[in-house]
C-alpha cells in the first residue's frame, strides 16, 4: 500500500462526506447528544456543547488535512469516466469509513479537552465511536431508501 493510496482514501472519503454523506454531521450530533445525556450522564448544556464542538473540530481538522494534501502535497483527483468500472465501491463501507475517521478526529478533540477539564475519557471515547457507527448506519439506511 503506497502513501498515494492513503492520500486518495482520505480525499475520496472527504468528498463522500461533503456530498452524499453530508447528513452524517447532524445525525451524529443528535445521537451523540442523546448518548452523552443518558449514558454519559452529562448535563444537557455540557452534552450539547461537547457534541457540537467535537463535530465542528473534527470537520475542520479533516478539511485542513485534505486541503494540505491537495494544496501542499499537490494531490490531483482525476475521477474515472466509467463509474461502473470502479471496483470496491460499497455504500456501507463509505459510510463506515467516514464514521471511523470522524471518530478518530473527535477523540483527538476530547484528548485536548481532557487536558483542561476532568472528563471520563473511556466513556466519552466509547460514546464517540458508538455514535459515529450508529450515524453511519442511519446515513446508509437513509441513502438506501432514496
Amino acid at each position: 500500500m503506497s502513501i498515494e493510496m492513503v492520500e486518495f482514501f482520505f480525499l475520496n472519503t472527504w468528498l463522500w462526506g461533503m456530498t452524499w454523506g453530508v447528513s452524517h454531521v447532524p445525525i451524529n450530533i443528535i445521537v451523540m447528544l442523546a448518548l452523552f445525556k443518558f449514558v454519559g450522564r452529562l448535563k444537557i448544556m455540557t452534552a450539547i456543547l461537547l457534541a457540537f464542538f467535537s463535530k465542528v473540530f473534527a470537520s475542520a481538522l479533516y478539511t485542513m488535512l485534505v486541503s494540505f494534501l491537495v494544496f501542499v502535497v499537490k494531490l490531483k483527483f482525476i475521477p474515472l469516466d466509467n463509474v461502473t468500472g470502479i471496483q470496491g465501491s460499497n455504500l456501507l463501507l463509505a459510510c463506515i469509513y467516514l464514521g471511523l475517521i470522524y471518530s478518530a478526529l473527535q477523540t483527538i478533540f476530547f484528548l485536548i479537552v481532557n487536558k483542561f477539564y476532568e472528563i471520563n475519557l473511556r466513556v466519552i471515547t466509547l460514546i464517540v465511536f458508538v455514535s459515529n457507527i450508529i450515524s453511519s448506519l442511519l446515513v446508509y439506511r437513509f441513502l438506501e431508501i432514496n
